[in-house]
């Protein structure tokens, strides 16, 4: 079984919105100012679930509940850090409570309008959605995972 060296929530409402994040310019970050999911590094041998909830708690002040793995993920500029991505539905769009220090925005984007761009991408409301996160969100789409959100209204939160 491989191990997560940090996780990431698509939080999907019934509505079929999906909450991203827009990272906090930070030098120190090579991911800085990216759009991506809430989510972060593990800490010591928490399970990888419990990474998801917590990064998410603590960058928009949603806690997940009922996760349903997606699969395990790697930024291409780094292979060996290994994400384990999760989905959860909620039934609303809650607003998120940002983590200043981590988190510049946070927005619910509509999946449906979530436009492919000639690259490996998504354009949304003028940001580019790339790299593991598009990944993540294009297999979501693909497999039509959001479904089980949106069709059933399942309320996981």
């Amino acid at each position: 079984m491989i191990e997560c060296k940090a996780a990431v929530v698509a939080l999907i409402s019934k509505s079929g919105k999906i909450l991203l994040i827009k990272r906090k310019e930070n030098k120190n970050d090579p991911w800085s100012g990216h759009i991506a999911l809430p989510g972060g590094r593990r800490e010591g041998d928490e399970e990888c679930s419990y990474t998801a909830i917590r990064e998410c708690l603590e960058e928009v002040g949603i806690k997940p509940c009922n996760l349903i793995e997606i699969g395990i993920y790697s930024p291409h500029n780094m292979p060996s850090m290994t994400v384990k991505a999760f989905l959860s539905c909620i039934e609303s769009e809650i607003t998120p409570k940002i983590q200043k220090e981590e988190v510049e925005k946070a927005f619910w984007a509509e999946i449906s309008k979530l436009q492919k761009g000639n690259d490996e991408a998504f354009y949304y409301d003028g940001y580019r959605i790339w790299g593991m996160t598009y990944r993540i969100i294009r297999d979501i789409i693909d497999k039509k995972l959001y479904e089980k959100c949106v069709q059933s209204g399942n309320n996981t939160s």
